[in-house]
């Protein structure tokens, strides 16, 4: 039998307690410029009057985001305009957004906006700042603007008598945010896609205050993210390319043992104050290793190589022209989107410098049916031209065969469908060829969208893999009809073609 202890009295009065532990107050990476802290200091000052303490690490953060300097005017001016912070989840990152937000609308009469990829996180800053106003003192309440005077909850900006304002959004919904914005805040900035940040970035360039800020803040994106504009500016920051940005991270280098618990204290600066050292144990617990490190410790090598074909790869490959040979052997592709909604032709043909260069022909969502795709073949009896036509998708490729070869029985001769094999084999071709300069492109607006949202997947045995979209608003179709071309292209050569001499492709 078990029996519990009996107590030995109480504990002497000299007996110590374990030192309290608390998260590393430094960034692991910091970057930034200095300048004059008034405007932070105030702010501070501010929100401590309200009960409203920052943490060491808050405040620090804060008088980079809020440094400032004066021009040759007088005029005082952001020392650091651009900004990005990575941290992980549940350390305060919202408490010091909001100060960022209620700092330059009292002192500066600033007009900004925050935008958030949920609406939960959206309504939850807003009610936050606006509970500000409204539990503060008459003088700053007063601050409001009439039409706040009842409290309404449906209004998605706060408005101050001296002009200051904040809208909130979220980056689905940036319709009407004009263009004389003077701070960006964009948080959960890991979900940031290339699109989102086309549309925004435009919002702040023609401020008021001719003074615009950008605040990044965010999390290591997860696997399922479809963000690629937060990695890639810290990219470019920490390879030297950005040097306006300033950046802070907490983070671990390197994956660590989830129950490595400096590695708990290294990247997260709020554990011990109000990040429960209890509530990361049961993470490190339940949580996959990898998964762990991400989303606790800010690991994120690996996560910058989720695209499969960078920039720096692709946009050199691209040429304003080309000239075909006398007879050139094409292969068409056709790629059906995963999820059904759209359908890309692609074309490949070998160049004389035994390159070859690969376009979209035409993309059409599936609305327009794939009529048009069996025209194509058949105008001038284009698929007698053709080395081969390649088609796949499980959304389409056995109608569209039938449909094809129902129109032209000679033509099911010309038609692979390719198994998973083949087509494990055309998108490692097509990975090297890029990788090893052996294709050009027209870069094609559809095309390039495409390419920098794909990441690979596995498909089969013996580490083939695919394409797929990181982005649930942009397929992949684009990537895969260019690597069946590609692919098509070197496999199926034929000496001799019957088409005519001087033939362009089809775009």
């Amino acid at each position: 039998m078990i029996r519990a202890s009996k107590s030995k009295g109480t504990p002497k009065a000299n007996s110590q307690k374990p030192k309290k532990r608390y998260g590393n107050q430094k960034p692991r990476i910091d970057i930034y410029r200095d300048g004059d802290i008034w405007l932070a200091d105030k702010t501070i000052r501010l929100l401590e009057h309200y009960g409203i303490v920052l943490l060491p690490w808050q405040k620090a953060i804060l008088y980079r985001w809020m440094a400032v300097e004066q021009d040759a005017d007088g005029n005082w001016k952001w020392v650091n305009p651009e900004c990005g912070l990575l941290v992980p989840r549940q350390n305060g990152k919202s408490e010091l957004l909001i100060a960022r937000i209620i700092g330059g609308m009292v002192f500066l009469g600033e007009s900004l906006v925050y935008t958030a990829h949920s609406d939960k996180t959206v309504s939850a800053i807003k009610r936050r700042v606006l509970r500000f106003f409204y539990d503060a003192e008459e003088e700053i309440r007063d601050l409001l603007t009439e039409e706040f005077d009842k409290e309404p909850k449906s209004f998605d900006y706060v408005e101050l008598r001296n002009r200051g304002v904040c809208q909130f959004r979220t980056r689905t919904r940036t319709g009407g945010l004009g263009m004389t914005n003077d701070c960006l805040i964009l948080d959960e900035d890991q979900e940031e896609t290339d699109a989102q940040q086309e549309a925004l970035l435009p919002t702040i360039s023609a401020g008021k205050s001719q003074n615009s800020q950008t605040i990044r803040a965010g999390t290591p994106p997860s696997g399922g993210s479809s963000g690629t504009v937060f990695m890639r500016v810290r990219k470019a920051v920490l390879d030297g390319k950005d040097v306006e940005t300033c950046w802070q991270e907490w983070s671990v280098e390197t994956m660590r043992d989830p129950h490595d618990e400096d590695a708990w204290y290294e990247a997260n600066p709020s554990l011990g104050y109000f990040l429960m050292v209890r509530a990361v144990k049961n993470e490190a617990n339940k949580m996959a290793v990898d998964s762990f490190n991400k989303m606790r410790l800010g690991w994120i090598a690996g996560v910058e190589t989720m695209r499969a074909i960078s920039d720096e790869l692709w946009s050199p490959l691209a040429v304003p022209k080309v000239e075909l040979p006398e007879h050139p052997m094409m292969v068409y592709a056709v790629k059906f989107a995963p999820d059904g909604s759209s359908v890309s032709l692609a074309v490949g043909v070998i160049m004389p410098d035994t390159k070859v260069h690969v376009e979209i022909v035409e993309r059409k969502p599936m609305s327009a049916g794939t009529g048009w795709i069996v025209m194509f073949f058949m105008d001038n009896n284009r698929w007698r031209k053709a080395n081969k036509i390649i088609i796949d998708g499980a959304a389409g490729t056995q109608l569209l065969v039938e449909e094809l070869v129902r129109t032209e029985k000679k033509m099911s001769k010309r038609i692979l469908t390719p198994n998973a094999k083949e087509a494990g084999a055309a998108y490692a071709d097509f990975h090297t060829g890029i990788e090893q300069g052996l294709l050009t492109h027209f870069n094609q607006p559809a095309l390039n969208v495409s390419i920098r949202t794909v990441k690979k997947r596995s498909i089969g045995k013996d580490g083939m893999f695919g394409y797929a979209s990181m982005n649930p608003d942009i397929q992949s179709d684009p990537t895969e009809a260019a690597a069946f071309a590609y692919y098509g292209a070197r496999r199926f050569k034929r000496e001799k073609t019957t088409s005519g001499s001087g033939q362009s492709i089809m775009v």
